[in-house]
């Protein structure tokens, strides 16, 4: 509600801003600050029908105004537009800007055994926050978290032309993962050359042939059309991403108590149903469209192989616990909670829903 009248300004320009005689002006217009556009599966499926509950339930008192593909900030400082109140509300990952910029969470799921299937990650990664709420707390100081969303299935590796049916087969295979961290280093674990290279990039690098293959997850199978060219998922879990979204704490104070709650209610019951099942269809989903339509196969490897990858990666749990020590991190005690809580949030693929994926 704050700068209201620079964000209108942006409105105008373009062009969300839409009269109608018909409907009574809301009390309250609330701005959303998205990075992403909104032809985009996460707002069309999920935060939309989140939006849409909070004016429904406020009886039209509430409005959130979306402000799309980094219109108010670059993805990185969406945190900080909400900070400062820019904007009142913000939805982006905390895999953005560079490690060390959000050390509680931007490689939480990255912790994860290859040999799991990530099933729940938002229990696991709330779990973390009660246990951790001060560490939690600092990545988004100065905000009011409303909820958070995390990659279900995980991210796998898919491949072009050869398929990955046995650990083995990763050897010297050019594998493009985005982002640093120890994703990268356990892709290396496993034997891949690893090449850096960002989602966008992707596709034309496996085009040409700079890379046999790229650490993804399903939706983007079909979302940015890799599936056109990537003829191989094996589920293995090299990581995945936590999102976050947040308030401005002075645009919620000037609401009134009732509409407080309302907030409050749709964000701790409403949001966190759609957005797993969200992730949860979209993942799946695109790997099933992509098998009908364009003949992808999905592989699973032996409980051996699993086993040697859990051991292989292992390496790198030490590497994230002296990176996030070196950020403040009670580092051990975190990754200690998160084997924990990992027991009823993943599950070993073979008894995962992707392995019927894998059986078609």
């Amino acid at each position: 509600m704050k700068n209201r009248m620079i964000r209108c300004l942006i409105a105008l320009a373009l062009g969300v801003v839409t009269a109608s005689p018909a409907m009574a002006a809301p009390e309250y217009i609330l701005s959303l600050n998205l990075a992403i556009a909104p032809i985009h599966n996460r707002w069309t499926k999920a935060l939309k029908p989140w939006a849409d509950e909070i004016e429904k339930r406020s009886e039209g008192r509430i409005v959130i105004e979306p402000y799309f593909a980094q219109a108010i900030s670059k993805q990185a400082e969406v945190v900080e537009s909400v900070r400062t109140g820019i904007a009142d509300i913000g939805e982006a990952t905390f895999t953005v800007g560079g490690l060390g910029r959000y050390p509680f969470h931007e490689q939480l799921l990255n912790l994860v055994r290859p040999g799991n299937c990530t099933v729940d990650p938002v229990t696991l990664v709330s779990g973390l926050h009660e246990a951790f709420p001060e560490q939690a707390a600092a990545d988004i100081k100065g905000t009011k978290l409303l909820f958070l969303e995390g990659h279900s299935m995980g991210m796998l590796i898919g491949t072009r032309d050869k398929p990955v049916t046995r650990l083995e087969d990763l050897k010297g295979m050019k594998i493009g993962v985005s982002g640093g961290g120890i994703r990268v280093e356990r892709v290396k674990a496993l034997g891949a050359t690893v090449v850096g290279i960002t989602i966008p990039d992707m596709y034309m690098s496996l085009e040409k042939g700079v890379i046999d293959g790229a650490v993804i997850d399903g939706d983007v199978l079909i979302s940015r059309k890799l599936g056109d060219i990537i003829k191989h998922m094996t589920l293995l879990n090299m990581g995945g991403s936590v999102f976050y979204c947040v308030m401005n704490p002075q645009s919620y104070e000037n609401l009134p108590p009732d509409l407080r709650k309302v907030i409050d209610d749709v964000s701790a019951d409403f949001a966190p149903a759609v957005m797993k099942e969200f992730w949860d269809t979209m993942q799946y989903a695109s790997m099933e469209k992509w098998m009908k339509e364009q003949g992808g196969q999905v592989h699973v490897l032996s409980a051996e192989d699993y086993a040697k990858a859990d051991a292989m990666v292992e390496p790198t749990y030490a590497e994230w616990v002296e990176f996030s020590k070196g950020k403040g991190l009670p580092a051990e005690d975190i990754l200690a909670k998160f084997r924990e809580l990992e027991t009823g949030c993943m599950k070993p693929w073979a008894d995962s829903p992707a392995a019927g994926l894998a059986s078609r």
